[in-house]
């Protein structure tokens, strides 16, 4: 039987393109209130890829028996950590609660210096004819009053967590289904975008690469980064006598996803009540090691597991990270570095491949 060729003139290829390309523009919008979770399991899917290889290959497994391994775990992972956070951020509020509802300022060196420090201020302030009298009593009430409120917000919004809204269950359940169906097809979904893609195969591998590369390296990076964090962070707690050690690691987790600031949200205040409680080495220790060690464990992590073709310069980090984080929230994390990696690539591609082909024309 002959083969037939379809899409032989130009005219019936331009005419299916558009077609087509309207078809995946209407399927992506359709898509778009579920393009985070989709994005998420592509990157899932991906990292997962040695494990899957490994239980089809080492242990002779099936190639649908291996992807339910794969995806079992992810949502054994998934669940047992959130669990966890859920359960952590639940008891942290509620110990906050009571810790300030109990505090009470006992006359020490250091509050005797704080308030001398205050009286000098408010003279200060008189001598200028400024109407302002600061006091130690009105700085732990609005603390206090702060604190409450931030920890009954937290409170609130880990309680509605836990009860599982059916938009969170359905996000969650598209998140596994296409874990589970992307795992086995994975390499046979990248070829088939480099087939369709119209450059060459040089070049579109180099921008899918890379792609790949940066978004596995920023969720591998964060996971990692926040797990280090709270580890060392935890070790000097413990030899400082710390107490409720597990919840404060766990929020120290949480935290290490703040830019800029991060664990040092709970570690600098956590020092200051220790100066203030009359433990001043103990406070000027912790501070000085968040800032020292804790603080460059971000810096010193990254560089291992970003791939030297998809690094940037620190300056271009930044950018990257920070517009991401104002433009998509927490999600700004990948996509931010992920766009300005496209963006190095396309340079790099200009510079090799096009300035060049034009040159010879």
């Amino acid at each position: 039987m002959e083969n037939k060729k379809y899409f032989k003139d130009k005219k019936s290829k331009l005419i299916f393109g558009i077609f087509a390309g309207v078809i995946f523009g209407l399927a992506l919008f359709v898509a778009s209130p579920y393009i985070n979770t989709i994005i998420l399991a592509v990157i899932v899917s991906y990292i997962l890829q040695p494990i899957y290889k490994f239980l089809t290959k080492k242990l002779k497994t099936k190639k649908i028996s291996a992807s339910i391994l794969s995806t079992a775990l992810t949502v054994l992972f998934t669940l047992v950590i959130g669990a966890l956070l859920i359960v952590a951020v639940v008891n942290i509020a509620s110990i906050v609660l009571e810790q300030v509802n109990n505090l009470r300022v006992e006359n020490n060196t250091t509050v005797e210096d704080l308030k001398n420090a205050l009286t000098w201020f408010n003279n200060q302030m008189q001598i200028l004819n400024i109407p302002v009298e600061i006091t130690l009593q009105e700085i732990i009430t609005n603390i206090k009053n702060s604190v409450s409120t931030i920890a009954n917000n937290v409170l609130s919004a880990a309680t509605s967590i836990s009860s599982f809204s059916i938009d969170a269950l359905f996000k969650l359940t598209i998140f596994y289904g296409l874990t589970y169906t992307i795992i086995p097809h994975f390499d046979k979904i990248i070829n088939f975008i480099k087939n369709i893609i119209p450059f060459d195969k040089e070049i579109t591998s180099l921008y899918i690469d890379r792609t790949l590369k940066t978004a596995k390296a920023m969720v591998w990076g964060m996971l990692l980064v926040a797990l280090g964090q709270s580890l060392i962070a935890g070790i000097i707690l413990y030899i400082l006598g710390t107490p409720y050690l597990f919840v404060i690691m766990i929020l120290l987790v949480l935290f290490s996803f703040v830019p800029l600031l991060g664990t040092g949200m709970i570690t600098l205040p956590i020092a200051a009540i220790f100066i203030v409680g009359g433990q001043v080495w103990k406070g000027i220790i912790l501070a000085l090691f968040q800032i020292i060690v804790i603080g460059n464990v971000d810096g010193i992590l990254r560089a291992k597991l970003i791939p030297k073709d998809v690094r940037m310069p620190i300056f271009v980090s930044f950018i990257a990270i920070f517009g991401g984080l104002a433009l998509w929230g927490i999600w700004g994390l990948i996509y931010g570095p992920v766009g300005f990696i496209l963006l190095m690539t396309t340079i790099e591609v200009i510079q090799k491949y096009y300035i060049p082909s034009t040159k010879k024309a």
